[in-house]
């Protein structure tokens, strides 16, 4: 079974909860009581897909880097990857919106991300070549298996980053449209009746 098919069949069944906490209770308030600005049938998503969109939390770099990791943590296949699922723009509007430890914690991840290819490659990642990247982000989420073995993961901080930073995107991604509809939904929200037990009246046990 590949990879993304793992992927998508691990998260299937945490992703509207685990969607639902990256807004914080303060943030989901204020926006319940200003969703009357907003015109009837308005879909804020589509500001995200706006040709001259712009990062409100992030910097560009920020932004770029973002995008690199999230085509290659989810990247297109016979389905539309992280990428064109914007994932990196919704993020950012989450971030936007998040506490400030939230904050500090996913800049962390990022900063390690850089610092470490700059060490390593002398280059920040989203100027390495593909396979780099790919090679780079392997030692991040296996470093016992590659040239450095640690005989515990939990111990070397570029494992936790690379979770914080895949967990970010593989929630994001799931709960887009795109992502949705990959798990297998279709936009019904209602279903016709339910036909009931086909079998007479009292003949189970």
């Amino acid at each position: 079974m590949e990879r993304r098919e793992l992927f998508r069949r691990a998260i299937a069944g945490t992703v509207g909860a685990a969607a639902g906490s990256l807004v914080p209770a303060a943030a989901a308030a204020t926006a319940h009581h200003s969703i009357k600005q907003f015109a009837e049938g308005h879909d804020a998503s589509k500001e995200l897909a706006r040709a001259d969109w712009k990062p409100v939390f992030l910097d560009a770099h920020q932004d770029d880097t973002l995008v690199a990791l999230a085509d290659l943590i989810i990247p297109d296949t016979d389905t539309p990857g992280a990428k064109k699922a914007l994932v990196n723009r919704f993020i950012d509007r989450l971030l936007a919106a998040e506490t400030m430890d939230t904050r500090r914690a996913f800049l962390a991840s990022l900063a390690f991300v850089d610092g470490e290819c700059i060490e390593r490659y002398r280059a920040p990642f989203v100027e390495l070549p593909a396979a780099t990247q790919v090679e780079f982000l392997k030692f991040l989420a296996y470093p016992h298996s590659l040239v450095t073995w640690i005989d515990n993961r939990s111990e070397y901080p570029g494992h936790a980053h690379f979770r914080n930073l895949k967990g970010w995107i593989s929630r994001t991604y799931y709960g887009s449209e795109i992502g949705q509809k990959e798990l297998g939904f279709t936009g019904n929200v209602f279903h016709g009746d339910f036909p009931g037990c086909a079998h007479p009246e009292k003949s189970h046990s």
